[in-house]
């Protein structure tokens, strides 16, 4: 039994050295959502656009970027987000863009979200693993290990093992040739919920739920402090920016989810502008059922109105 753990133990060792072999010397491979992989591919045809935005649904369907180029003198922006990529996605989005120079943003936006947790779902996907490169496994590990989750710390080596094997990597080769389409071709980026085919949630139910969440948020006195690891990160973030002449900036799209009080505390930690839509005492209409969707999204009105708000904050960093 012993001589078995020891086999199996030199055999994780074994696969272990390999994937630091193969990342370093293929670093950053951004193959693992489609959709995005097809913005990326767009965006490298079209070095016109300066402005990015990068982040999850909360910019991919709320982030109307026809509408802020009308309202922003010299802007013309493109929608990078996609569903569900969360802090590695969006890290790995970010190297990527830094990383080649078909890229000519002079701006870019990033979704705040502090959200590095793998679930037993997103587990089995492609699209989470594969963005476990060797610099996001590290951030991953260190970030968890600043939470004293253990559990997260297997699933992220695990996860780096999946994306060194490339499991399930054809499926996804394949669907990124169908991917475009009239959000990533036409709409620059843009996707609002309403043109989805996903339901919107019935209004008596959604309210019920966006009262109970600002009860917690105004109840919600706890005093939280930002994930140091994931400030070092995001400024460091800046500061390659920086070197290439583009400003980053950071965006909390709200509405307020639960312990969302907690993204007020990165605010005065980065050294970047943070643009803050969170509170809903400032943003009311952020929480009426005829601007929302679902539970954490706006529909395609809402995204107008919080497209709209943003323009004034953005010309003060862009003027």
């Amino acid at each position: 039994m012993k001589r078995f753990i020891s086999l199996v133990s030199i055999f994780i060792f074994i696969m272990f050295v390999i994937g630091l072999i193969k990342i370093a010397l293929k670093p950053n491979q951004n193959y693992s959502y489609p959709f995005l992989n097809a913005k990326l591919e767009y965006l490298k045809e079209h070095p016109e656009y300066n402005m990015y935005f990068v982040g999850s649904s909360r910019i991919n369907n709320q982030i109307d970027c026809k509408l802020i180029d009308r309202k922003l003198s010299g802007i013309k922006s493109y929608n990078l987000g996609a569903s569900a990529s969360f802090d590695l996605e969006s890290f790995q989005t970010m190297d990527y863009i830094l990383e080649n120079p078909s890229f000519k943003p002079k701006y870019i936006v990033l979704e705040l979200q502090d959200r590095v947790k793998i679930t037993s779902i997103n587990l089995k996907t492609e699209r989470s693993f594969g963005v476990f490169n060797f610099d996001n496994t590290l951030f991953a590990v260190k970030s968890q290990q600043e939470e004293h989750n253990y559990k997260q710390i297997a699933l992220s080596f695990v996860s780096f093992v999946f994306n060194v094997f490339h499991f399930n990597k054809m499926p996804d080769e394949r669907a990124v040739k169908q991917a475009h389409n009239y959000s990533i071709d036409q709409n620059q980026g843009f996707s609002p919920l309403d043109s989805s085919g996903i339901p919107r949630t019935k209004e008596a139910e959604l309210k019920k739920v966006i009262k109970r969440r600002l009860v917690n948020y105004y109840a919600d006195h706890e005093n939280y402090k930002p994930n140091s690891v994931v400030v070092k990160k995001i400024n460091e973030l800046a500061e390659k920016c920086k070197k290439k002449n583009i400003q980053l900036i950071l965006f909390i799209p709200g509405p307020a989810e639960p312990n969302g009080k907690k993204f007020y505390s990165y605010v005065n930690a980065l050294n970047v502008p943070v643009i803050n839509f969170m509170n809903p005492t400032e943003y009311p209409e952020l929480y009426w059922y005829q601007n929302r969707w679902d539970y954490g999204h706006l529909n395609e009105k809402g995204a107008k109105i919080l497209s709209t708000k943003m323009v004034p904050f953005l010309e003060t960093i862009v003027k």
